[in-house]
C-alpha cells in the first residue's frame, strides 16, 4: 500500500508528514523495546532508564494521535482522495503504538524481577526470540521510509519462524513443572513477544498489501502477492 501512496506523500504535505512520523514511531518503539530488555540483561539501570523509557512510550502515544489528526485533516481538505492510503497508515500507526505498550510491559516485568534473569529457566530461549524480533525494527523503519517491498517481505517471511519459536517455548512451558511465579512471568514474556511479532508483521503488511488485507500476514496471502509480482 505504501508503494501506491509514495508518489503522493513525496510531493509534501500532510500525508508525507504522517508517513515520516510513522517511521519515527518505529524508532521510538524500538527504543522502548531495546532498553526494556537491557534491564533484563543487566545492561541498564532501572533508576537511570525508567524515566526516559516512559517518556519515549508517551511520545509514541502522542505520535499516533498526531498521525490521526494529520490524516483526518488531509481528508477534510481532499475529501475522498487517498482514503485507502490514510486508512492503511492509521492502522499501521495503531500497531506501532501497541508495540510500545507491550515493550513497556516487558520493562515492568524486568523491574518486578529486579532484572534477575537467572531465576528464569527459559531465559536463553526468550533472549533468542527477543534478538530475532529486534532485527526487524531497522527493516521496518526502512520499509516505511523507502516504501521497500524487500524489507517488508523479509519481516513477513520471518514472522512464521518467530511465531513457531514462541509456540514451541509455550508448549515446553506447559509440560514443565516450574514454580508458579516463574511460570507466570515466562508465559507473559512469551505472550508479549508473540504480540510484538504480530504487530510488527501487521505494520509490514501495510507496505505490501492493499488496505483490505492489512493485518493478515498469512503465508497464503504472501505467496499470492509474490506470484503476482513475478508475473
Amino acid at each position: 500500500m505504501l508503494k501506491e501512496i509514495a508518489q503522493i506523500w513525496r510531493k509534501g504535505g500532510l500525508m508525507q508528514d504522517a508517513v515520516e512520523e510513522l517511521a519515527q514511531m518505529v524508532r521510538d518503539a524500538e527504543y522502548v523495546y531495546t532498553h526494556a530488555w537491557e534491564v533484563w540483561k543487566g545492561q541498564a539501570v532501572v533508576d537511570t532508564i525508567e524515566e526516559p523509557l516512559r517518556e519515549r512510550d508517551k511520545l509514541v502515544n502522542r505520535q499516533e494521535r498526531a498521525i490521526r489528526r494529520k490524516l483526518v485533516e488531509h481528508l477534510s481538505i481532499n475529501p475522498g482522495v487517498d482514503a485507502s492510503g490514510c486508512l492503511a497508515v492509521m492502522a499501521m500507526a495503531k500497531d506501532c503504538e501497541r508495540i510500545g505498550d507491550l515493550a513497556k510491559d516487558i520493562f515492568k516485568l524486568a523491574v518486578f524481577m529486579n532484572g534477575n534473569k537467572e531465576n528464569l529457566r527459559y531465559y536463553k530461549q526468550l533472549d533468542a526470540i527477543q534478538e530475532r524480533i529486534s532485527q526487524h525494527f531497522p527493516r521496518l523503519h526502512r520499509a516505511i521510509r523507502e516504501s521497500s517491498d524487500t524489507m517488508a517481505h523479509e519481516i513477513l517471511n520471518a514472522y512464521d519462524d518467530v511465531k513457531t519459536q514462541c509456540r514451541k517455548l509455550q508448549d515446553a512451558l506447559f509440560e514443565d513443572d516450574l514454580p508458579t511465579r516463574e511460570a507466570a512471568i515466562t508465559a507473559l514474556l512469551i505472550h508479549f513477544f508473540t504480540r510484538i511479532n504480530a504487530h510488527i508483521g501487521n505494520t509490514a503488511s501495510g507496505v505490501v498489501f492493499p488496505v483490505e488485507n492489512i493485518d493478515y500476514v498469512s503465508r497464503g496471502l504472501r505467496e499470492e502477492k509474490e506470484k503476482g509480482s513475478s508475473r
